[in-house]
This record gives C-alpha cells, sequence and structure tokens, in this order.
C-alpha cells in the first residue's frame, strides 16, 4: 500500500518535480506508540521525538534522522532504557492539490538502546539491534517553505524477540534551498 502511493504520479501538471538534492526538508515529529505489543508488557513507552531531513532525488526522495524515546519499566525485574533509531530511508509522494501531499516510505537503520540503573553487568547495559520501518504520511503545506505532517509508521526492530511498534506521529517542518557547494558534493 505505501509503495503504490509513493509511486504513483503526480496529477499536478503546473508543479514542477524539484530536480535532485534542489531542496532539503528539515522535520521535528512527535511521536505516540499505539501498538499493544511485546515492548508494553515490559516498558511504558513514553513520547518519543524525532528528527529528520529529507532530500529530493532522481525517483522519489531520500532521507535520514533519528528518533530518541526512554521507555520506562512496568515491573522490576527489567530497567528501564534510552534508544535512539538512527536511520536512513527512501519514500515518495504523490500532490493531492491545495497544498496536500500524500506519500509513503520505507526505513532502515539501527537502534541504540542504554538500559538504565545498575542492575546489569556493565558489558550488558548497551544494546545495538538492527530495525526496518515502513511510514505512510500525510503532509500539508499550505504556502511558503513551512509544512505539518502526521504519519502512521511501522517499525521492527529485530532483536531476539522481535519489538514491534507502531507509532502516531505529528510533526513540522521547514524547507531550505540546497547550498550550492553541498549540492556539488552530493552530485
Amino acid at each position: 500500500m505505501l509503495l503504490a502511493i509513493a509511486s504513483l504520479p503526480s496529477d499536478s501538471s503546473a508543479q514542477a518535480r524539484a530536480s535532485p538534492f534542489e531542496t532539503i526538508d528539515v522535520g521535528l515529529t512527535f511521536l505516540a506508540d499505539v501498538n499493544n505489543g511485546l515492548l508494553h508488557r515490559y516498558w511504558s513507552p513514553g513520547p518519543a521525538l524525532g528528527a529528520g531531513v529529507a532530500l529530493p532525488f532522481y525517483l522519489g526522495s531520500v532521507e535520514t534522522g533519528v528518533q530518541y524515546a526512554h521507555p520506562s519499566a512496568l515491573r522490576g525485574d527489567v530497567p528501564g532504557f534510552r534508544s535512539l533509531f538512527i536511520y536512513a530511508g527512501w519514500g515518495g509522494g504523490h500532490d493531492l492539490g491545495s497544498g496536500v501531499l500524500a506519500g509513503g516510505g520505507l526505513r532502515a537503520g539501527l537502534l541504540a538502546m542504554r538500559f538504565d540503573g545498575d542492575s546489569l553487568a556493565a558489558f550488558r547495559r548497551r544494546e545495538s539491534e538492527l530495525g526496518i520501518a515502513a511510514r505512510a504520511t500525510v503532509r500539508w503545506m499550505p504556502r511558503g517553505a513551512w509544512f505539518t505532517e502526521a504519519s502512521v509508521i511501522y517499525q521492527s526492530i529485530l532483536t531476539h524477540h522481535r519489538m514491534e511498534q507502531v507509532f502516531l506521529s505529528a510533526g513540522f517542518g521547514r524547507r531550505f534551498g540546497t547550498p550550492a557547494w553541498l549540492r556539488d558534493f552530493l552530485d
């Protein structure tokens, strides 16, 4: 479904597609994990914060970013932890008109976790695992360079017992023209 939305051609012939690396979108999002999975049996996920950048690419856009969370323990036999998901991804979208864009994308990254407290041996206080994610996003960019967006993100962290999360997110951001020196480097 996500890829179907992302691959649809734009129906807005008046809107010119940005050339590769022409602009940089910088965004900040607030996320809530609404899945009632394995993570929720042991930890209360609490809110999460994300930040990312996206640039138009030859087909779709490329993105990179981070998500920070600090789940707290619900039981005494597990510690709380801090996590940082560092990812890179690809996405695409379809212009719906009136400044609204529907899109989707895929992400792959690394989740670094640092467990709270001293109950674990030093070598077990940190853990890193691979993760993948898929997102569906609606963005509104009414005029100018500012935008707001809302997303649903399915994220799977490849731990011994797979940690599956479903995030609802809301955020805002700004589009900038890419500086010439950075465009030259990326081209």
